[in-house]
């Protein structure tokens, strides 16, 4: 279901909880408005299910980039802003998404993931450095971005809150919920909420701090109790989007707030590559594979290519080199 209402939500609703009015009034699995709006997800008991956040945080700020705002070493890429004083704006404590625009086509780059627990800066007064081969590439060749938005990026507490607002299963290791988080481009830790506090799974530490990123879903895996809904609120981009793939075996979401289809999303794949996405009951995995430019189920052989799905999906690949990165092309575009 698409809502997109005459007046937007205003941004100061971005950041804060829709009206549990409103909420309960919505029986979509995603809605969204523009430029803010919320992704409501059902997480089914006895279940797991994925939490994709195709809405993001408030920008911090949206600049333009110039052509000698950008310098390269290596894999090494500096951008520099004269007119913004990142000190004032960020924290070594917080993680931080960079967002680069080519024209219609985004990468969105995490900063200081490991800030909660090893306070850190990958920034200057001036200037922001982020080592990426990707985007050193791109620079190298003649194709900088154009400009740039800096987010900082979600917590654990943030998504999930710190009170656990969304009923997921409390208690020890063994019998809470559980939910994956990434704590590195490649690894997960468990967590689960002991009644009062995030921790991680076999351990007493609070990681309700730790950061979530967009690109990187949430898994989490219900033991009992009944369905519960979650919403994330937070500001729609519409761009294509360009996602590093990091291994062969990548959990990503498109970072889109709509359900897209793979036939919307074309994603430029080798013909060995398996896509799973959360197509069957209760948003369940399955394999589809890509035959003579159809995308259908392994399983049945049924034709998926045009049956939306929450935005969520890893990628397998039988014996072909995993590439750097994708682009999900977007249904729709926005100048924003």
């Amino acid at each position: 279901m698409f809502i997109n209402p005459v007046h937007c939500l205003p941004a100061s609703l971005c950041a804060c909880a829709l009206l549990p009015a409103t909420i309960a009034s919505l029986h979509a699995e995603t809605a969204y408005s523009t430029p803010c709006g919320y992704i409501q997800t059902t997480l089914y008991a006895k279940a797991t299910g994925y939490l994709g956040l195709g809405v993001h945080p408030e920008a911090l700020v949206q600049h333009t980039l110039e052509e000698g705002n950008i310098t390269i070493s290596g894999n090494k890429v500096t951008i520099t802003d004269p007119d913004v004083n990142f000190n004032d704006l960020m924290n070594e404590n917080s993680a931080y998404v960079l967002v680069l625009h080519f024209g219609n086509e985004v990468i969105a780059l995490p900063l200081n993931r490991d800030g909660w627990k090893k306070p850190g800066a990958s920034w200057t007064e001036h200037s922001i450095k982020v080592n990426d081969r990707l985007l050193s590439d791109l620079v190298s060749k003649g194709t900088p971005p154009d400009s740039y938005v800096l987010r900082k990026a979600r917590t654990l507490d943030d998504i999930l809150g710190e009170d656990n607002q969304f009923g997921l299963k409390s208690g020890s290791a063994m019998s809470a919920d559980t939910v994956n988080i990434f704590n590195s481009a490649t690894t997960k830790l468990a967590a689960y909420y002991s009644g009062n506090e995030w921790r991680r799974r076999g351990s007493t530490e609070n990681i309700g701090s730790m950061p979530v990123f967009s690109h990187e879903p949430l898994t989490i895996t219900r033991k009992a109790g009944s369905d519960v809904t979650a919403v994330v609120i937070g500001e729609v981009s519409l761009k294509n989007q360009k996602l590093v793939v990091p291994t062969f075996n990548s959990l990503l979401h498109t970072r889109l707030p709509l359900s897209q289809t793979l036939a919307e999303i074309a994603l430029q794949l080798p013909d060995d590559a398996v896509i799973n996405i959360p197509a069957d009951d209760k948003n369940a995995m399955v394999k589809v594979v890509n035959n003579n430019g159809s995308w259908k189920r392994q399983d049945n052989g049924e034709d998926v290519s045009n049956i939306p799905f929450s935005g969520v999906f890893s990628i397998y690949y039988e014996s072909s080199k995993t590439p750097s990165y994708i682009t999900v092309s977007s249904k729709h575009q926005t100048n924003k």
